[in-house]
């Protein structure tokens, strides 16, 4: 005869808050049980933990061992009830599940039962054993949070808390943070939750450890432990340590590929772009292999400065060329400061915009202009003072001299300014005229002529 499978859905209130799924197997009572009898039975996943598994009706009523074999273990004609399910093993949690309902003629199968490492004091902890976190050296410090399931004894945790590599850290209690810490008060930053109500220091289930940033390194792997001397505040001692692991990752600004800015596609970028051409690296890069390996088109003057071991910025002599598209290649060769290849050709490009006008000073149209004021046009690029001489008009004509805008040695090369040998006219309209024969740096002209007019303020 075929056994009939059936799944019971079984809700534990008492620990999980969470729905399970028990599947127990009909079997007709000839075979095994009567209907007034059942068995339970399950597997532990690490079998050579010599875990003990008891189970209680108020009281403990029957107990074994798990198969060092398979990790599996079982109870047979159990009366048919509700029982709770306790499993110990030493340096593992105490495992427990509460009103497992057993039926006439049943087996009932708890399923495979990973025991946590995680001490029975402690609820969680942040980083994840083996985690990786993202950690901006510049401005953090690495933090490690605690949360424990009862109020603890402050001192005695601190003395049982160690990292390796060693490391020196401040205490904030009831704070659990998710992230390292940027900024200088844990109270201040969102991210922290509190783990009780500060009334009286012996009711703090929470803590988080802040590195001091001379030890928060990145590229490393951190080993925390806390050792059995921590006790909550009722006396009661870690049954076995916490320990945990977790990495530091660098790359704050991208895990995925390279980043540029200007950005692979832009367009009318302004020629004086003062960050230069930026790219960030993933890793931290060895500096000469990456300047023999990268080459920008059309060829140009570079100067490679490096703000981070992970960031290289390209200075090319100047503005940029205008109305220019602008390409950079990055070799495969490339290598990281692990000698690691960048293993794939990174190639990206933006083009610039025309030379042009940005803005003037008066603006066009404005009105009440002071007739002693000097006339001012500010473009995207430096342009030479020779053509703009013979490139600009007024009308009605004004005697006077152009130049730079600034004063020297600080010289702004992208400001023409005319400066009147008179005042203006009073109450008159003035109109400036731009022509395509001003130039820029390179000897490229504008594309096409500009004007604006304006008009004084009356005596």
């Amino acid at each position: 005869m075929k056994a009939i499978i059936s799944f019971l859905i079984f809700t534990s209130l008492f620990f999980f808050s969470c729905t399970e799924t028990i599947i127990e197997y009909q079997v007709p009572k000839e075979f095994t049980n009567d209907l007034l009898h059942a068995d339970l039975v399950g597997k532990v996943v690490q079998k050579g933990s010599k875990a003990k598994v008891i189970i209680s009706q108020v009281a403990p009523i029957d107990s074994t061992e798990i198969n060092p074999i398979d990790g599996s273990f079982s109870f047979q004609g159990l009366r048919i009830g509700n029982y709770d399910v306790t499993i110990r093993a030493e340096n593992f949690r105490i495992y427990n599940r509460a009103n497992v309902m057993l039926t006439g003629g049943s087996i009932t199968y708890l399923g495979e039962i990973d025991l946590s490492t995680v001490p029975d004091l402690v609820d969680s902890h942040y980083p994840e054993n083996n985690g990786e976190i993202v950690y901006d050296w510049r401005y953090g410090r690495i933090t490690i949070s605690i949360l424990f399931t009862h109020p603890m004894d402050r001192e005695s945790v601190e003395h049982a808390f160690s990292t390796n590599p060693p490391s020196e850290g401040i205490f904030y209690w009831g704070n659990y943070t998710n992230a390292p810490m940027y900024g200088w008060f844990a109270d201040a930053l969102s991210g922290f939750e509190r783990g009780a109500t500060i009334t009286t220091f012996s009711k703090v289930t929470s803590m988080t450890y802040s590195f001091a940033r001379k030890d928060s390194y990145t590229d490393t792997t951190y080993t925390v432990t806390l050792a059995t001397s921590a006790k909550d505040t009722s006396g009661n001692h870690l049954r076995f340590p916490l320990q945990f692991k977790f990495s530091t990752v660098q790359s704050y600004s991208t895990q995925n590929g390279i980043q540029t800015d200007p950005v692979h596609g832009d367009i009318e970028v302004s020629p004086i772009y003062y960050n230069g051409i930026t790219i960030t690296f993933p890793r931290r890069m060895n500096k000469q292999s990456v300047e023999m390996s990268t080459h920008i088109t059309p060829q140009m003057n570079t100067i490679f400065l490096w703000p981070e071991e992970n960031v290289l910025r390209i200075y090319t002599g100047g503005p940029f060329l205008s109305d220019t598209t602008i390409t950079v290649k990055i070799d495969e060769t490339a290598k990281d400061k692990d000698g690691n290849a960048l293993g794939h050709t990174f190639t990206f490009s933006f083009r610039t915009a025309a030379l042009s006008i940005v803005n003037t000073f008066p603006d066009n149209g404005q009105l009440f202009v002071s007739p002693s004021e000097p006339i001012t046009i500010d473009f995207n690029n430096y342009v030479t003072l020779s053509s703009a001489q013979s490139a600009i008009t007024i009308s009605p004509p004004v005697n006077g001299t152009f130049s730079y805008g600034g004063y020297s040695p600080y010289e702004q090369k992208n400001q023409i300014k005319f400066t009147p040998n008179t005042w203006l006219q009073a109450n008159t309209k003035y109109t400036v005229t731009v022509s395509t024969n001003i130039t820029n740096m390179y000897g490229t002209k504008m594309k096409l002529p500009y004007s604006f007019s304006f008009v004084t303020r009356p005596n």
